[in-house]
């Protein structure tokens, strides 16, 4: 028996055209477009959720603080001076006044003039009169701040000294000068000396009075407190805005929330911030007015008593 003939198949392996792979990267491309606006927005908003926990431990340590000291609260300068590190000595109404501040400057291991690694950062936390209640570096920082790793925009620490090699600020939070002795200076041109506070029993309603806030200024650290215009409306120090156009504050009732800004003025003037540091608060129309819906919402918010 004759066995049936065998055909031989071709068996042909497709390959994409040239037409079919612009075809696949162009969707690749338009996916990722899409997607990762999304994903920046998602980081900016986990980055949002841990600095929320920041200032809620901050404010804790401030309000533990004001407890072990009779109500009294902490001045909300930087300690400036590095052969006593974390304390102030001011002149007010021709009487010596020192305090210890809630954190100092940078400075080397054997308070050196430097600000050049993240341990001389922490040291300044360290010398603060919250350290003790708040031994955690991180906590200081907002994960959005990334100043730490790049060269300050303006080095220079008031003290007419010029820091080439300064790095930028790891610190995120500040205080306000109402709540430090620290003289508001200029004959008290800010009008904020009128308004300071240096005891809990001063605050009215503090579920509404802002202790922290995030700053970014260039100096390499941020410097001393800070402050605004209260007799006209302008501010003096622009606020850091890392969160989707908010801020998260730390209040003196102990809890800590986000903040929506309303004004573009307020964003551009917080994007000017990071490129300078004198000038940029007046970005959004100020002074002179008219105020914002941000400006005053952030005055009242501020003025600590009634």
């Amino acid at each position: 028996m004759v066995p049936p003939k065998r055909f031989c198949q071709t068996h042909y392996q497709h390959a994409f055209t040239l037409i079919e792979l612009l075809v696949v990267i162009a969707i690749i491309a338009l996916l990722l477009a899409v997607v990762m606006p999304a994903l920046r927005s998602a980081k900016r908003l986990a980055a949002a959720a841990i600095c929320l926990s920041n200032e809620s431990q901050l404010i804790k340590a401030w309000l533990l603080y004001a407890e072990d000291s009779d109500a009294n609260i902490v001045d909300g300068d930087t300690g400036d001076v590095l052969s006593d590190p974390g304390y102030m000595n001011y002149s007010r109404q021709g009487r010596a006044v020192r305090v210890w501040c809630w954190v100092g400057r940078p400075m080397g291991p054997q308070r050196q003039d430097v600000n050049q690694t993240l341990d001389d950062k922490v040291r300044g936390f360290q010398a603060g009169a919250l350290w003790p209640y708040l031994e955690a570096p991180k906590v200081y920082n907002c994960p959005a701040d990334n100043r730490w790793v790049k060269l300050a925009v303006s080095p220079d620490n008031n003290c007419n000294t010029t820091k080439a090699n300064w790095y930028g600020g790891y610190r995120s939070y500040s205080i306000g000068k109402v709540l430090s002795k620290r003289p508001a200076g200029n004959n008290n041109e800010s009008g904020e000396e009128d308004y300071e506070v240096s005891k809990l029993s001063e605050f009215s309603n503090p579920g509404s009075k802002i202790v922290f806030l995030e700053e970014a200024d260039g100096y390499g650290w941020n410097h001393r407190t800070w402050n605004m215009y209260l007799n006209q409306a302008s501010y003096i120090d622009p606020f850091a805005i890392w969160h989707n156009g908010s801020s998260t504050f730390g209040f003196a009732d102990g809890h800590a929330e986000r903040h929506k800004w309303a004004s573009k003025g307020t964003l551009d003037m917080a994007k000017e911030q990071c490129k300078s540091v004198a000038g940029a608060a007046n970005v959004n129309g100020l002074p002179g007015g008219p105020a914002t819906e941000d400006y005053l919402w952030f005055k009242r918010s501020y003025i600590p008593g009634k």
